[in-house]
């Protein structure tokens, strides 16, 4: 049975619609821009600060690069040496996972409780800071 052409052309047009307009335009309209192009616009740097607190109740600052021994490579090359300020995409992945991270954080640290923020400075100089904080299981 002969695919018709022009069905096959329209078909083709309403996935580049979908595929090019739409899932960018609605990924704005969510607020993380995740699909949309951006050719790096959101570019800037990132740091990562790690505070654990002990049974005691002793608050005790870690490095993140810790995490990265046990995260899978994408993120491990996030996590290594992201004590400091190191340049960065879009990081909008990231946060959106800190609270994942955490919970990563309460296995390797042991720690009752912690406390992950991520730092980000756009390259217009904007700065944003995004918390998780997790009581650990015991």
């Amino acid at each position: 049975m002969p695919l018709d052409p022009q069905r096959t052309r329209l078909v083709r047009s309403c996935v580049g619609v979908l595929a090019c307009l739409v899932l960018p335009a609605a990924s704005r309209l969510e607020g993380s821009a995740t699909l949309a192009w951006t050719m790096y616009s959101r570019s800037g740097e990132f740091r990562i600060d790690l505070v654990t607190t002990d049974d005691a109740g002793r608050r005790r600052t870690r490095n993140p690069t810790l995490l990265a021994e046990h995260a899978p490579p994408a993120a491990a090359s996030l996590l290594a040496g992201s004590d400091h300020w190191r340049p960065g995409a879009s990081l909008a992945t990231l946060r959106h996972h800190l609270d994942d991270l955490a919970d990563a954080a309460c296995r390797e640290t042991a720690a009752t409780s912690v406390e992950l923020t991520l730092h980000e400075r756009t390259s217009d100089g904007a700065e944003r800071s995004t918390t998780s904080r997790r009581a650990c299981a015991p």
